[in-house]
């Protein structure tokens, strides 16, 4: 789970310096390639392995890619001359883009967050109910102490 929280964390700080550089109008901007910044590592080396089973770690795959897509039009214009209003307002379309595809990633973060937690509450509720058919009176003596 601590992997999700960071996965997101990550994502959100990301896309808050973004629009930071793009207010300031600060040097040319870097994109990493999607499978080399941090969530396309996680993603990679772990995310795709540990919820296989879940629809959403595919579409947060995918979604991932549409969003470096989209970050790397919104670098493009911000690394490119300037060339008045027009350019500026382009570049706010395509950061728009950014921004909705980066709340889609939180919630496909979030989706896979609140599926594993569901998975451990049940796995958790079954370990707690086969402990207490197993030893009865150690259990109910256990629940009575923590009450």
């Amino acid at each position: 789970m601590i992997d999700i929280t960071i996965a997101r964390l990550t994502h959100i700080e990301w896309t808050h310096q973004l629009e930071l550089a793009l207010q300031e109008r600060s040097s040319a901007l870097d994109l990493k390639a999607y499978n080399e910044c941090d969530l396309g590592v996680w993603l990679y080396s772990k995310a795709l392995g540990m919820f296989e089973e879940t629809g959403e770690v595919e579409l947060l795959e995918q979604e991932h890619k549409l969003f470096h897509l989209a970050a790397d039009k919104v670098v493009k214009w911000h690394n490119s001359p300037r060339s008045g209003a027009r350019h500026d307002a382009q570049a706010q379309i395509d950061f728009e883009e950014v921004k909705r595809r980066s709340k889609e990633i939180i919630y496909l973060l979030t989706m896979l967050e609140f599926k594993m937690l569901k998975t451990f509450q049940s796995k958790e509720q079954t370990a707690n109910l086969k402990s207490f058919l197993m030893n009865p009176i150690n259990r109910l003596t256990a629940i009575i102490k923590n009450r």
